[in-house]
């Protein structure tokens, strides 16, 4: 049996129409278009405390974190403040913060000793850190304090400052009492207000 030309051609241009529109229709599933977005770094654990409230005022926990305000060359990396109602019904809070501190800032912290910390052997690591919160143990320096969380981590290489702290609010007073109720006693003069004893019989 014999094809015609013709025939031919049109099984030829079919194939080809056939295998253009599978090859474009693997491609498409294959890989679609996307828009590639940066993606913030996780700031908080998968599951906060009921009521977390995260601040990102890199100068006011600035504040916080070094009793000071930073100057031109101190330069703010990362910040991140936590608050969250505890379950004695009082205030939690932890902080981190990541700079390139000024050598002020360095005197301030390590001559000076502003916060009374003591050499510690290594840096253990933090629970629900964020993700930019993270440095190699052994090329670190920790400074800590030995009665609070409080923790300066001094890279070595690319002059970084980490710190971090947390603790918790001033636990609510009890109510004031009213003070208590002065009588006074009416009395005219010099004169007592009441009789003298009178005197047994003899």
């Amino acid at each position: 049996m014999s094809i015609s030309p013709s025939f031919a051609r049109g099984i030829s241009i079919g194939l080809i129409l056939a295998g253009a529109l599978a090859w474009f229709g693997f491609r498409s599933a294959e890989s679609p278009p996307t828009r590639v977005e940066s993606k913030a770094p996780v700031a908080v654990s998968e599951n906060p405390p009921p009521g977390t409230v995260v601040l990102n005022e890199p100068v006011k926990i600035f504040q916080k974190a070094f009793w000071r305000s930073p100057n031109d060359a101190d330069k703010i990396l990362h910040a991140e403040r936590r608050e969250w109602p505890g379950d004695d019904g009082v205030g939690k809070w932890q902080w981190f913060i990541v700079v390139q501190p000024s050598p002020e800032l360095l005197k301030y912290i390590r001559e000076d000793n502003a916060f009374g910390l003591t050499q510690a052997k290594s840096a253990t690591r933090i629970d629900d850190a964020p993700d930019w919160f993270a440095f190699q143990s052994p090329e670190v320096d920790v400074l800590r304090s030995p009665t609070t969380n409080l923790r300066f981590i001094f890279v070595k290489s690319g002059n970084l400052l980490y710190a971090t702290d947390s603790g918790s609010a001033f636990r609510p007073g009890a109510p004031e009492m009213p003070p208590p109720a002065i009588k006074s006693v009416a009395s005219s003069g010099r004169l007592p207000t009441t009789p003298p004893p009178k005197a047994p019989p003899h």
